[in-house]
């Protein structure tokens, strides 16, 4: 990390002389002393085109955002309802395993598509992906980006990877951090829940503007924390009790831990395991941000930035489940337990106890992240050039710090009488619990060097305007590691899996753009983009617009384009991961002939899995259609209306069915041991024809497709004596949204429901609507955010939907003087609890609702 550093401040020194230089050589033939700096919008990197209304592009403000209460970016993107669908998530979960989120993470999904498709910017430039894995998703962890730094978070909503790259499938969302500030500002928030317990959390903030008279450097510094609160905190209606039980000679008996709650009349006992669930960790985060700009005489700006971050915090879950055997001599055994077992006359070699451990899994995590980027830009007679190097660092540490045992450990202490499993291990003191805890832990690096340029300017004249384009390109090098404990890639740590990965890539890209005006009123935008990566070839990926502007206030837009995702490195690198799988064994199932005698025997076969990385993987391939209008019907009032297409194709996931289906067709993926597979996919079968083991990994198998329309509706009031006011109302209906995991499996209708092993949601419709006022020195706000009702799920037992919810926020805040401004904040002001549902076990849909309550925050800001 230090070369790459020391390159990036090395490259911003040298950078000094060369633009000097070139300085004294535009100096000599330059008659204009100011020249208009030409900018470019999230959504093209044409500069200096009036590209208003061309894009589907929504700009929040830190304002926007501060006012309606949010503490983070995460909390803001939840609620985004363009991003309020599958594949964002939160830092409440991740604990259970590698196909969780890691512990202390967010990410961002537009569209559902996943957040592997969605690219997120800083400074319109890429950051460094998180080195941990979502499932098999990549993702840019937002928690390392500080809210207090946020100028403004732009967010396209269509695909752009013919002008960003690869990784925007689905859109872009870029953070525009604060420069050209001038002054000191200090901010102290404190906010908390109305609950009876200590929910609280705090954010101190300084933000220094340094100015001279050819520089300015903006620097902000960040502390925050948070106290965790649990589902016992609030009044969660699990959906599902798990029991534990012990089973003598055949029968299974409940434990005299439970009483009378029991379940299968009275011989297990009831076990609630979601109360012990967080629904917000706890954390405690520091990080800074610098941007520099020296401005040269003739108009050339050098540009340096930098980012810190340090997060760290626990991450909760409940008791680990497991099954264990002892001896029915053990001394551990209870002589209630003892009296049954010898009901038959002999004491059992083995009673078995399915139970869980006595303490709840929590684990701590460490986040460091790091940017640095020196730029040079500036303009040669019409035309503009920038070129920048930047390199990025994410850092991650997770260990378990309790509730995680060892298996062997366990094995062997269940086995010598120093841990006693029964009455769920209270009975254990604190030494023989911790004898048994494995750390387990987890540590991933990813790096990011870039080098990029661009140049922009006007080529030729039409006979209704002239030619606007940019020329640019990037050169990149990626290197990622994630590597768990031994244990854990072993399944030797209980209640925890992981795998390991390691890859690293080198890419180059070169994209032109082009603004052709057709008539005074008609412009066709055209950008091509040739990506190439190291590790799997290259590809091509056009975009068209067309912006009509019949008239002023009226603009008329629509897009078409390709995309293409590269296959992340944790997919083309990941190690190996131990599991399990099971098929269906008779007549007409589709992998009988993998079943034997014992097979025929029970119906199924349950075998050991193996997943690991494929190097061979494919880009997948996406189409992108847009087609909308952004009218301003008057100035005080705006309308945008936009129907959106996706089409998702050669999906990278993990499939042990294309596997199997290999092994149907080709006999020489089937043998008899597993040295025989090699390197290689296939299966293996024992002496009886039965299959005992697979190997499989990530495949291009899946397809999605999904549509809608995305509006908003903004109106301003302004009155002589009661204030301004603004109106806002905006939303996302989904029409359809369909997916095919594998080539043999069928289409799937995913709309409107909770599916899949987590339950993830797709609601149809999303919507924000509320109001701003503004008088003198007091403001304040009004907001709602509606999700529809959804289909319970694939799990469901006793519910057929979860009801739409809406939750309201308000805010009231006084400018005491332009030095002193105090602002209140309530989110959830109604305290609505999330609505019921049975198929997650949690209760509730926790993807889009949340348990969090009511919640109030108050933000005094001095500046000086």
């Amino acid at each position: 990390m230090r070369s790459s550093v020391l390159l990036c401040a090395a490259f911003g020194v040298a950078l000094s002389p060369v633009a000097s230089a070139v300085s004294n050589e535009l100096n000599d033939t330059q008659t204009e002393v100011n020249k208009v700096e030409r900018v470019s919008v999230t959504g093209s990197r044409l500069k200096g085109v009036d590209m208003e209304g061309a894009n589907p592009l929504q700009s929040f403000t830190h304002d926007d955002i501060t006012k309606k209460g949010y503490g983070s970016v995460s909390e803001f993107l939840r609620d985004l309802p363009q991003a309020s669908s599958a594949g964002t998530f939160s830092e409440t979960g991740g604990v259970a395993g590698a196909d969780g989120a890691p512990a202390g993470s967010s990410g961002v999904s537009l569209r559902g598509l996943g957040s592997s498709s969605t690219l997120v910017l800083i400074n319109g430039r890429r950051v460094a992906v998180d080195s941990f894995s979502n499932g098999s998703d990549s993702f840019v962890n937002v928690n390392a980006i500080p809210l207090s730094a946020i100028e403004r978070i732009d967010v396209l909503t269509d695909g752009a990877s013919s002008i960003y790259g690869s990784d925007a499938i689905a859109g872009v969302i870029n953070f525009i951090l604060r420069k050209d500030f001038v002054g000191h500002e200090f901010s102290a928030q404190y906010g908390g829940d109305t609950s009876s317990h200590d929910a609280s959390r705090t954010n101190l903030t300084y933000a220094g503007g340094f100015e001279t008279t050819n520089s300015n450097t903006t620097v902000v510094v960040d502390y925050a924390t948070r106290n965790a609160i649990f589902n016992s905190d609030r009044a969660v209606n699990v959906t599902y009790e798990s029991s534990t039980r012990v089973s003598i000679d055949g029968n299974d008996y409940a434990e005299s831990w439970c009483g009378d709650d029991t379940q299968q009349d009275g011989s297990r006992c009831n076990y609630d395991y979601v109360i012990q669930r967080a629904i917000q960790p706890d954390y405690e985060n520091i990080g800074t941000t610098l941007n520099h700009l020296y401005r040269l005489d003739n108009g050339m700006t050098l540009f340096a930035e930098a980012m810190y971050q340090k997060n760290t915090g626990s991450s909760y879950e409940a008791p680990a489940g497991y099954t264990t055997y002892i001896d029915g001599n053990s001394t551990n055994v209870p002589q209630y337990l003892r009296d049954i077992d010898l009901l038959d006359g002999t004491v059992s070699d083995s009673i078995t106890v399915r139970t869980r451990f006595p303490e709840r899994r929590i684990q701590q995590y460490d986040t460091q992240s790091y940017r640095v980027l020196s730029g040079l830009r500036g303009e040669w007679d019409d035309w503009s050039w920038e070129t920048a190097l930047s390199y990025g660092k994410s850092i991650n540490e997770i260990s378990n710090t309790s509730g995680y045992m060892n298996g062997d450990l366990l094995d062997a202490a269940i086995a010598n009488g120093s841990f006693n499993p029964f009455n769920l291990g209270l009975d254990n003191t604190q030494q023989q619990i911790a004898a048994l805890r494995d750390p387990g832990v987890r540590k991933g690096e990813s790096e990011v060097l870039s080098v990029d340029f661009n140049f922009s300017g006007d080529l030729f004249e039409l006979p209704a305007g002239v030619i606007s384009s940019v020329f640019g390109g990037e050169f990149r090098k990626e290197d990622i590691s994630d590597t768990p404990s031994l244990n854990a890639v072993n399944n030797n740590i209980i209640g925890l899996g992981a795998s390991d990965a390691a890859a690293d890539r080198t890419q180059y890209a070169a994209y032109g753009e082009f603004n052709f005006p057709i008539f005074d009123s008609l412009d066709v935008i055209a950008a091509l983009r040739y990506d190439h990566y190291s590790d799997f070839g290259g590809d091509i990926n056009p975009k068209v617009s067309l912006r009509y502007n019949p008239f002023d206030d009226l603009v008329l837009r629509a897009s078409w384009s390709t995309g293409f995702r590269a296959p992340s490195l944790s997919q083309l690198g990941a190690g190996t991961s131990l599991g399990s799988q099971y098929i269906n064994c008779g007549a007409g199932e589709p992998y009988n002939a993998l079943c034997g005698v014992a097979g025929a025997d029970y119906g199924e076969l349950e075998f050991d899995q193996e997943t690991i990385g494929n190097k061979n993987l494919q880009a997948e391939k996406s189409q992108a259609m847009n087609v909308g209008l952004s009218w301003n019907t008057t100035d005080d009032l705006q309308f945008t209306l936009d129907y959106w297409r996706y089409e998702h194709d050669d999906i990278v996931d993990i499939d042990a069915n294309t596997t199997l289906d290999s092994c149907i067709k080709n006999p020489a993926n089937v043998v008899n041991n597993i040295g025989d597979l090699g390197d290689n996919f296939g299966c293996v079968v024992d002496g009886q024809g039965d299959i005992s083991f697979l190997r499989t990994g990530y495949f291009n198998v899946g397809n999605q497709s999904t549509d809608g329309i995305d509006y908003k509706i903004n109106y301003r009031l302004q009155t002589s004596n009661m204030g301004d006011f603004s109106f806002y109302f905006t939303g996302t209906e989904t029409f359809s949204f369909e997916r095919q995991v594998s080539p043999t499996t069928p289409v799937e209708d995913l709309l409107g429901k909770l599916s899949g092993a987590s339950e993830i949601a797709r609601p149809e419709s999303v919507l924000d609507f509320g109001a701003d006022w503004q008088l003198d020195d007091w403001n304040a706000s009004v907001s709602s955010h509606y999700i529809s009702s959804l289909g319970d799920g694939d799990f469901k037992f006793d519910n057929e939907t979860v009801d739409d919810w809406l939750t309201f926020s308000a805010s009231l805040g006084y400018d005491f003087s332009p030095q002193h401004a105090l602002l209140f904040s309530v989110r959830n002001l109604t305290d609505e609890q999330p609505p019921y549902a049975s198929s997650p076990t949690n209760g509730y849909a926790s993807s889009i609702h949340d348990w969090l309550g009511r919640r109030w925050n108050v933000r005094y800001t001095f500046k000086f």
